[in-house]
């Protein structure tokens, strides 16, 4: 707990900076959750291709008499990504269209764009020494095995070295690229100029939008690596959720699903704009974990949310000349108690209960609007009834957040619709349940949230008040303390406590979901040539992914 001290130690010593993740709960997504989902696919891996095109370095800079340390390897392999990121900005191939994420485009988009007769390969196209194999690729591609890590002993090599699988895969991906005038008079010489019409026959053959192509040599050994690499549990974590994306491709052809869409559909089967989906047996396992990890997508963003409200509450209140007594904001959080805003924005009838009315008449109410019993009320608390989780997310996103009448029931809604949902015990028993217990450790699972909150429903009578104060004092003013002491010196407080006060730190705050890993999935299944593009309103599935779907592998 901070002391009546520490805030100038803090700001005397660092300086505070914008920072993210307030609350330590889009680390356990991030870190635990989606891993055990997804492993070897992050947000940041999105093209399977970049796989083939880092071992393809890595194999060439070891075939090459060169010094073996990561200074003369950086050497080696920047100017061919810069050419290679100026290249997929210049590719006018058709299966281009959906290309996301090339690495280095901040700086290589515009120079692209100025169609220059020849490009320095030498450009500063980003800091990173090792650009975006150091920054996002390595790890996964040891992940999945096409890779063994180098290093300072006791690692048995000094730079990262292909293993025999990726040593394959860049074989495959020189047969792609070895007809061309680049990897013939330009990849031995890095530090050479190449004319444009030069990178544009190279990256023809060399984009990652040609996995695509049936005939590419490095498709059939990619596909084998994301559906089998890595360790056997990983591996079948994988399929699963590659099965349960195909699954949902084919039933909703005719529909662009995006991120927002992949949400609703995981958790409600369904979408307010109408489309519907039904998990089939084989995906049936896979569905109920990844709809765990969006019920607390749900309850993460109703807490920082309040968060988000307490700090500008906190500066517009001026907590940042002087600090102010909490009991302050216990005062003001009384006068925001009330459901009827909600009630009128969402045309049903109002509670008419307080602020000290008993949280289990506000409970009562939610299911009465719902139409449903303790026992039926998460197969009741579909899109279609009045209230549900995202349609209070949506009026906080839609510009609640500025009337906070509004806003703070709407968050506090989402919390109790979350435990009416999954605060029955026999809940916690299925295996799926693991989901909701990671984050146990100091950082909010969702298990200890319906849990407490069942505890304390059987031992005392509740008020609203007193869950909005248990919610602000455990789950946003302590916790927030407790995940910015963590990562001093970085100094990301934004508000600090001294006694019975905080004050407050004006920094820019923003109030999002995290990134469910779906642009990566969705694109990586299109990308391996087992389903069209997602984004797009037909994306049928290819013989390979009926197959996947139908099998559970393609071996």
């Amino acid at each position: 707990m901070a002391t009546s001290a520490q805030p100038q130690w803090i700001e005397r010593m660092f300086a505070a900076k914008v920072g993210r993740d307030h609350l330590g709960l889009g680390s356990v997504s991030s870190d635990q959750i989606l891993p055990s989902l997804s492993p070897g696919i992050n947000v940041l891996t999105i093209h399977p291709r970049y796989f083939s095109f880092y071992a393809f370095l890595l194999d060439e800079y070891w075939q090459r008499d060169l010094p073996r340390s990561d200074k003369a390897f950086s050497a080696f392999y920047r100017p061919h990504e810069c050419i290679f990121s100026i290249g997929a900005h210049l590719c006018q191939q058709p299966e281009h269209e959906r290309v996301v994420t090339i690495v280095g485009s901040q700086k290589t988009s515009g120079l692209a764009l100025q169609a220059l007769p020849t490009y320095d390969p030498m450009f500063h196209y980003i800091k990173s020494d090792l650009g975006g194999y150091g920054l996002y690729y390595r790890s996964v591609m040891a992940e999945l095995g096409v890779i063994y890590p180098g290093g300072p002993k006791p690692l048995p090599y000094p730079v990262d070295v292909p293993s025999e699988q990726g040593k394959r895969l860049a074989a495959a991906y020189r047969r792609a690229v070895q007809h061309t005038q680049y990897y013939r008079e330009y990849f031995a010489h890095p530090e050479r100029d190449v004319p444009i019409d030069v990178i544009r026959e190279y990256i023809h053959a060399a984009c990652l939008c040609q996995l695509q192509r049936p005939d590419a040599p490095d498709h059939e050994l990619l596909l084998n690596i994301f559906l089998h690499g890595g360790e056997q549990q990983a591996a079948a974590a994988r399929r699963a959720t590659l099965r349960l994306f195909l699954d949902i491709a084919t039933q909703t052809e005719g529909v662009k699903v995006s991120q927002d869409v992949f949400r609703q559909l995981v958790f409600y089967g369904a979408t307010l704009d109408g489309a519907t989906y039904q998990p089939g047996a084989p995906v049936a396992d896979a569905y109920r974990r990844w709809r765990l990890y969006q019920a607390r997508e749900y309850y993460a963003f109703a807490l920082n949310g309040l968060w988000i409200y307490l700090c500008d509450w906190g500066i517009a209140t001026h907590g940042d000349l002087r600090p102010i007594p909490i009991n302050t904001f216990w005062q003001h959080l009384d006068t925001l108690l009330s459901f009827d805003a909600v009630a009128e924005a969402a045309s049903i009838a109002t509670p008419e209960l307080g602020p000290q009315s008993s949280l289990n008449r506000y409970l009562a109410w939610l299911r009465a609007t719902v139409g449903a019993s303790a026992d039926d009320f998460d197969a009741r608390c579909t899109l279609e009834p009045p209230i549900c989780e995202h349609i209070l997310y949506r009026l906080a996103d839609d510009g609640a957040a500025k009337d906070a009448r509004l806003f703070v029931p709407a968050m506090l809604g989402i919390l109790m619709l979350i435990y009416l949902r999954f605060g029955q015990p026999t809940t916690w028993l299925t295996p799926e349940w693991a989901i909701a217990r990671m984050g146990a450790d100091g950082r909010l699972s969702l298990d200890g949230f319906v849990r407490t909150l069942h505890r304390k429903l059987e031992q005392q009578a509740l008020t609203l008040a007193d869950f909005a104060r248990w919610i602000y004092d455990e789950y946003i003013i302590l916790q927030h303390l407790l995940v910015a002491t963590s990562k001093l010196p970085e100094n990301t407080f934004r508000f600090q406590r001294e006694g019975n006060r905080l004050r407050f730190v004006q920094l820019y705050n923003s109030l999002t979901f995290n990134d469910s890993r779906f642009d990566a999935l969705s694109t990586t299944l299109h990308e391996l040539g087992l389903c069209g593009d997602f984004l797009a309103e037909s994306h049928p599935l290819t013989a390979d992914g009926e197959r996947l779907l139908r099998e559970g592998d393609l071996q």
